[in-house]
């Protein structure tokens, strides 16, 4: 028996230029590719700081469709700093809070270093004060390979306890690494 397997030139062009990305990816460190655009899983973990001496650490877990966009959600821990009066001996109160979030980032490019646009909203929980607060947090920023740069905006209004009623404007600054 004679078996003859013809293959039109279009899926040979395709497979030829698949082969040719492979090949280039291939060639770039880890460190060189911009993970925005890979298509799976995806996870990152985030320092921030607001403002009013808050600092958190989050982590968001979601999915990449290798155009750009991500959709995820996430938690973390956080701890507002205050001084109880303003002399030198003062000492600092701390007030501690989990956010839990979704999340949304659309990475414009698929260069080394990409701009993008973001937007975490979601709850937080006042662990020390008993309140639980909503916020919206949309922020833009500088993907540069695995590491993330942003400048944001948080609003937050509380619903229970302490904060009830109470509107928080903050300016959020934050740097990321994804994994």
């Amino acid at each position: 028996t004679l078996v003859i397997i013809v293959k039109s030139k279009q899926s040979v062009d395709r497979q030829a230029k698949k082969e040719q990305r492979i090949a280039e990816k291939a060639l770039k460190p880890a460190y060189m590719i911009n993970v925005g655009y890979s298509r799976g899983y995806r996870a990152d973990i985030e320092l921030s700081w607001t403002n009013k001496s808050v600092w958190s650490i989050t982590s968001s877990h979601g999915f990449s469709f290798g155009n750009g966009l991500y959709v995820g959600g996430g938690a973390g821990f956080g701890a507002e700093l205050t001084k109880q009066t303003e002399t030198p001996e003062s000492s600092w109160d701390a007030s501690y809070f989990v956010p839990v979030f979704a999340d949304i980032k659309y990475s414009f490019t698929k260069t080394l270093a990409s701009p993008f646009v973001s937007l975490r909203g979601g709850a937080i929980a006042d662990i020390t004060n008993l309140g639980v607060r909503t916020f919206a947090s949309p922020a833009v920023g500088l993907d540069i390979a695995r590491f993330s740069l942003k400048v944001g905006y948080e609003y937050q209004l509380g619903f229970w306890g302490h904060l009830d009623g109470k509107h928080i404007h903050n300016v959020k600054l934050g740097v990321a690494y994804t994994f």
